[in-house]
């Protein structure tokens, strides 16, 4: 095939679209991801859902339509590489990976991979000593081949990453995060488990706050990657929603953005309905006239939501189907 280039105006597809969320446990994260696949999709496409925690993402069936694959161990790199390539074939309108951490540190995933590896090694080179009568110190050899041990997960992790950028399927990865100790600040820092640049590698990768369910947290800009027109669409302290999904849609066909309605009172509005009844309903009753005018048309869905988060949870998972179950789609 002979090589040609055309004016960019020319191509009007939709080009790769991928977004990593990350959260703790209870940030919402797998809920707010079902959001943004909704978005990204459309009322009426297909979301496939990779789920690798033992079908948790299964809880939120009764407020979203997808296809579920469950994941089991071990979690090498190019599963999740194959299982992209089969939602994109199938003519999924969104991926969701969920989570997508287990590659890095699950059971058969890249980290565990790499001791597996050492293991084999390290046993190797023991049997070598003892046929020949010679010492063997276990800890200077596990420390000499530690490089070489991780040649082939870290080969097998790179080689995901690019098969992700070659697909024209949007994919979320819903990732897990963590206080960990920096040894270079000597203090505990919140971190994706995720590979090393990998937050950098996705169109945008952001956190979401662990104090309030599904609310985006942009306090630490230098962990996530956040560029230009997309600090437009998702704005710190606003409610990740659908909308920001259809946004970020019509960023990667080359239309104009127009961004969810993320005002100052709405943003305040959707903090006031995730603390509860309560708090939402002093929320409004301290608002003057005109301000209470502007969000009436949706003052009934919040009273709503905000009842079904006053309600104890019903499990100890990244779902929280209280704030704001999407209507299902059949």
């Amino acid at each position: 095939m002979p090589i040609e280039f055309r004016p960019a105006s020319d191509f009007t597809e939709q080009h790769g679209l991928f977004v990593a969320l990350v959260g703790g446990t209870n940030s919402g994260k797998s809920f707010s991801a079902l959001r943004l696949a909704r978005g990204i999709a459309g009322p009426g496409g297909k979301i496939a859902a990779v789920d690798t925690e033992g079908g948790r993402l299964l809880h939120l069936k009764e407020h979203f339509d997808f296809d579920l694959l469950r994941m089991d161990p071990p979690h090498r790199p190019e599963r999740y590489a194959e299982a992209a390539r089969v939602a994109e074939d199938r003519g999924y309108a969104a991926l969701l990976i969920d989570s997508f951490a287990s590659e890095w540190r699950g059971v058969g995933g890249v980290l565990d991979w790499m001791d597996s590896e050492l293991d084999a090694m390290v046993e190797r080179q023991r049997a070598n000593a003892d046929s020949k009568g010679w010492n063997f110190d276990e800890s200077r050899t596990r420390n000499s081949n530690k490089a070489a041990a991780s040649i082939r997960p870290k080969m097998a992790h790179k080689l995901m990453v690019n098969s992700f950028l070659d697909r024209r399927i949007p994919i979320i990865f819903s990732i897990r995060g963590e206080m960990t100790f920096d040894p270079d600040t000597k203090k505990e820092k919140f971190k994706a488990q995720c590979g090393s640049g990998f937050l950098f590698e996705v169109t945008v990768s952001f956190r979401l706050a662990s104090d309030r369910k599904g609310i985006i947290d942009l306090s630490d800009p230098t962990s996530y990657k956040m560029e230009g027109v997309h600090q437009e669409i998702f704005r710190h302290g606003a409610q990740l929603s659908e909308e920001h999904g259809a946004a970020l849609v019509r960023w990667a066909r080359g239309e104009s953005v127009g961004g969810p309605d993320l005002s100052a009172l709405a943003v305040e509005a959707e903090q006031a309905v995730d603390q509860g009844t309560a708090a939402y309903e002093a929320f409004w009753l301290r608002l003057p006239k005109e301000q209470k005018r502007a969000l009436l048309p949706d003052h009934e869905d919040r009273k709503r939501r905000a009842a079904m988060a006053s309600m104890p949870p019903v499990s100890n998972d990244d779902g929280f189907p209280a704030d704001r179950p999407a209507t299902r789609e059949g």
